[in-house]
């Protein structure tokens, strides 16, 4: 793919305007450009699909506490995931629930979710591929509850999912949904680089984030390069890979291993935004709280090492019964600088 080079003197021509005005972009979509090319989209990092359970790592910790708060949220009976991944949080509420629909955009995560359940061992979760925009394929009133982990903003028109989403679930069923929120942004990390894989072909994806308009425009550029390719292109201008060296002599570099170059905007609703718009949906009411893995990170600090249980079962009995009353506990709709705003609950 080729791409026609202007300003390449300019060394102060920033990343964004250079990709705008010398590479043909496509449009596209997350689910399409992104979540299609990934063998895993946790690098094989969760805790019990791909990793044995430790509950003295900080992050296991945290983890069984996420997963915990979408269990206490949902309560037994048929749950819908939107947007599974490598099928977190479904194979791992699965156990806690009758069953457990995944819905994903990519085709390729259904494929690995399915893999990843049948590896597992785990028989009430199915996984089932909704191109983005479309309707789902399931009767109103179908599901007791619905989560959904920072999927939601990655369609390309999310308030038409709360729509849907309350479509399929019955009267009084829950939502529990996690978010980005672009506020975590703010203060200089508005535009960013972010490399993904290993082997070739590598993706650089660049993130135009625009915290106060709630939304972000999203840049991919898919090189016939490996990361330590990449890696030795930033080298050889004396940077590491990072949005900030992406100068123009960087980029036509890269420029030269050019596959396939595309564009998708993303938006990124507040708190505030969000229970505006759950209420336009048709949810009877909703509301921010703390969520259980914020929770636990802070129990895991507070603990001593001899008093961090390392067993998942011994893990649950003690965090189980605070998450409940953790994620009751309303809170502010704005998150203090540095953190991720509030987790919601709507009911329908």
């Amino acid at each position: 793919m080729e791409c026609e080079i202007e300003g390449n003197g300019d060394r102060a021509m920033d990343a964004v305007d250079w990709i705008e005005a010398n590479v043909e972009l496509k449009e596209t979509t997350s689910a399409a450009f992104l979540y299609e090319h990934m063998a895993s989209q946790s690098l094989r990092g969760l805790a019990v699909i791909y990793q044995p359970f430790d509950g003295t790592k900080r992050g296991h910790f945290v983890d069984r506490g996420q997963i915990l708060d979408y269990a206490v949220s949902a309560g037994r009976g048929r749950v819908l995931d939107f947007g599974p991944g490598d099928g977190w949080p479904s194979l791992l509420l699965a156990p806690m629930a009758d069953e457990v629909v995944g819905v994903d955009g990519s085709a390729r995560r259904v494929e690995v979710c399915t893999g990843n359940a049948e590896r597992l061992g785990v028989g009430n979760a199915f996984f089932v591929h909704v191109p983005p925009g479309e309707r789902l394929p399931f009767e109103d009133g179908s599901f007791d509850a619905v989560v959904a982990a920072s999927s939601i903003e990655q369609t390309p028109d999310p308030e038409a999912v709360l729509h849907e989403l309350c479509r399929v679930l019955k009267p009084g069923g829950r939502l529990r949904m996690h978010y980005e929120s672009l506020g975590f942004y703010r203060g200089g990390r508005e535009r960013e680089l972010w490399p993904n894989g290993a082997d070739a072909p590598v993706q650089l994806i660049v993130f135009d984030r625009h915290v106060e308009e709630e939304r972000a425009r999203n840049y991919g550029l898919s090189l016939d390069l490996s990361r330590a390719e990449v890696e030795a292109v930033f080298a050889r201008h004396g940077a590491d890979v990072a949005y900030a060296a992406l100068t123009p002599e960087v980029l036509g570099r890269l420029c030269e291993h050019l596959i396939e170059a595309a564009v998708w905007p993303t938006r990124h609703p507040s708190c505030r935004t969000w229970l505006r718009w759950l209420d336009e949906a048709g949810f009877g009411s909703a509301r921010p709280t703390h969520d259980g893995g914020w929770f636990a990170g802070r129990l895991f600090d507070h603990l001593g090492e001899s008093r961090r249980p390392v067993e998942m079962d011994k893990t649950d009995e003690l965090l189980r019964p605070l998450v409940g009353v953790v994620v009751s506990m309303e809170a502010p709709p704005v998150a203090p600088a540095g953190e991720w705003d509030p987790w919601i609950t709507a009911v329908k």
